[in-house]
Formats: C-alpha cells, structure tokens, sequence
C-alpha cells in the first residue's frame, strides 16, 4: 500500500509541475505579446519621424496630400486605426491603388527607412500631352492616358496639341475623353500629323457616335478613331510630293484606302 501511495504522490506531483510550466509558458507568452504591443503602439519604436515628399516638379499640396495620406492610411482596418497614423507599420504602398489621388498626379509611390522612422512618398505628374476644348471654350490639359487634369488655357495655334470638341458631352476634370481603343488611335493620329510635317496640331471632334475626327485647317483630314491610322502618313506625304493647295480634302476614313477630292 505504501508504494503505491507514493506512486500517487509522484504522479500528482508530476500533473502540478506540468501544470505550472504550463501556466508559466502562458504568462510569459502574454508579457510578451503586451510587451511588443507596447512597443509597436506607445513606444517610439515605430513613430515617424519625418515625411518626405519628392514630387518631381508636380504641383500638388503637400500639406493636403500627407494628411489626406495618413487619414487614408489610418481607415484601412480597425486594428491599423487603433495604431495611428503616425505609426510607419501602417505605410504600405501596396494598398496606395485605393487611394483616390488627385487628377494631377500619375502615380504615388512610398518608401519607408525603419531605421531612421523616415517616409518618403515619391509623386509622378502627369504630363501634359495636349489641350481639350469644349465648346464654350473651355479647356483642360490631358495626358497621354486621355485623364483630364487641369485647366488649360485656350490653345491657338499649331504648337499643342489640340482636340476642339462640339459633341457636347459634360466633361470634367478627372474624367477620361475617350475609351481606350479610341484614345489608342487619337494618340496615333497626333504622331501622323507630326511625322508628316504640315504643321498640323489641331484636330475636330463634331459626333462622337460616329467615332471620327478631322483637322480644321486645309486640305481637311478625316481620319476614323476606330482604326489604326498608320497607313495615312504614306498616304499624305504621296500627296504632299504633289499640291496640297489642290486638293480639298483627304479621306482616310476606311481602312488601308485613302480618297481625296480636288478643288
């Protein structure tokens, strides 16, 4: 009877002692997780020190655009809001495609140095690769993406590019003048006229549902917006070997023809 008495002593002694390691490991696995909360949320550890903004010469607000950021970066997540925006963890460039920048900026990207608790936010302007014109002669600057950006001033001339436009559709900054394939082929039709050298920089939309353009000086141009106007340029620079002040207008509205009428 007493060995086995002392068998379950030593057993129950055993449980207690795995019971306390057990307990022990938890208590230090919580002082430890409150101890790295601790550090990421009211230690200095990971708090911004400073924000740097390269915007390669872009015109933006600084002071805006950092808040906006930080607002932005700070709403992600309960757990990230609870953080603060002044915490560099929370800095991802990842979820930057979210952000609603504004239409003057191309693109945004962030750099983080945790070493010296520094950001960098690194802003692209878009650059200007034309004039938009409404008919009540109000104009905006547009990219290469065919993204309204700013106000521009009327254009005249032949030194921008230029698209009159009397469709009356209700642009505004930040919309897009055209769908994609048809802004694709615009594109094409500004390099068409400047490889031909005729000094030509301006183009007329009337009805966008019929997805034409043309140039408003003379001979006129017609060009189709839904085809690629690659072949016109051997096309104009055949005629230009001839006359130009002969011919009343060119037709390159059909694909790979070209028709031409003479005054």
């Amino acid at each position: 009877m007493s060995e086995f008495y002392l068998d379950e002593r030593q057993r129950k002694k055993q449980r207690w002692l795995l019971k306390l390691k057990i307990y022990s490991g938890l208590v230090v696995f919580l002082l430890l997780i409150i101890g790295i909360a601790y550090v990421i949320i009211y230690s200095p550890v990971f708090q911004i020190k400073n924000i740097y903004i390269s915007a390669d010469g872009a015109q933006v607000n600084i002071d805006e655009l950092v808040q906006k950021l930080k607002i932005f970066f700070a709403n992600q997540s309960k757990i990230v809001s609870f953080l603060a925006a002044d915490n560099i963890l929370i800095w991802n460039s990842k979820n930057l495609d979210q952000f609603k920048k504004s239409p003057e900026i191309a693109n945004l990207t962030i750099e983080k140095d945790y070493f010296s608790r520094h950001i960098k936010i690194i802003v692209s302007e878009r650059e200007k690769f034309g004039v938009w014109c409404e008919a009540d002669n109000k104009c905006y600057w547009f990219d290469k993406n065919g993204v309204l950006f700013s106000e521009a001033p009327p254009a005249e001339g032949n030194l921008i590019n230029k698209v009159d436009d009397y469709s009356g559709r209700p642009l505004k900054i930040g919309d897009s003048i055209l769908e994609e394939k048809l802004l694709l082929n615009l594109i094409k039709i500004f390099d068409v006229l400047e490889k031909s050298d005729l000094g030509i920089k301006s183009l007329k939309l009337e009805r966008l549902e019929l997805q034409e353009i043309s140039t408003e000086s003379s001979p006129k141009i017609y060009f189709s917006l839904r085809i690629d106007p690659g072949f016109a340029l051997s096309v104009i620079k055949s005629l230009k070997s001839g006359s130009l002040d002969k011919i009343e207008y060119i037709d390159l509205r059909v694909e790979n023809r070209a028709y031409y009428k003479m005054k």
